[in-house]
């Protein structure tokens, strides 16, 4: 990718982009839940999208279940770091309410945004709802360093 160079999508592209997918999707990559194992969820974001991964541990093993990601609209986009961190979460915990909801599980993040947010002694409206939303799940934080993200 060079600046002022066209980029060129071509079958064998087209061909990796194929494999890619259906690679993310197949054993081993994706596990169906079972009924023993801690649930694990994986956020981030970035300034243009978020993501979510659940996985849960089985057989000694993370096994990932689910991945989830969108882009942010034009508002989201001008938060500041730390408030698409707690979007991002918030975005995970939606997505996987059905799999969380009355399980303890573990949230883990490369931003210490949660626990920001609940030292803050009067957030703002939009940030007090999303607080209220994340104190109905029985989870724990664990902050994990970026380059750690893919361990």
């Amino acid at each position: 990718m060079k600046k002022d160079v066209e980029f060129k999508w071509t079958d064998e592209c087209q061909r990796a982009m194929n494999e890619l997918k259906d690679r993310m999707v197949s054993q081993p990559i994706l596990a169906l839940p079972s009924s023993e194992g801690r649930y694990l969820l994986d956020t981030d974001a970035s300034d243009f999208g978020l993501g979510a991964v659940l996985s849960q541990e089985q057989d000694g093993c993370d096994r990932v279940i689910a991945y989830a990601s969108r882009t942010l609209n034009k508002a989201e986009r001008k938060y500041e770091t730390t408030r698409k961190e707690l979007l991002a979460i918030v975005y995970g915990l939606k997505q996987y309410k059905q799999y969380l909801l009355g399980r303890h599980f573990v949230i883990r993040t490369d931003h210490a945004a949660l626990s920001w947010l609940c030292r803050t002694a009067e957030p703002m409206p939009q940030l007090a709802r999303w607080l209220t939303f994340i104190q109905q799940f029985d989870n724990e934080i664990l902050h994990r360093p970026g380059t750690q993200l893919m361990n």
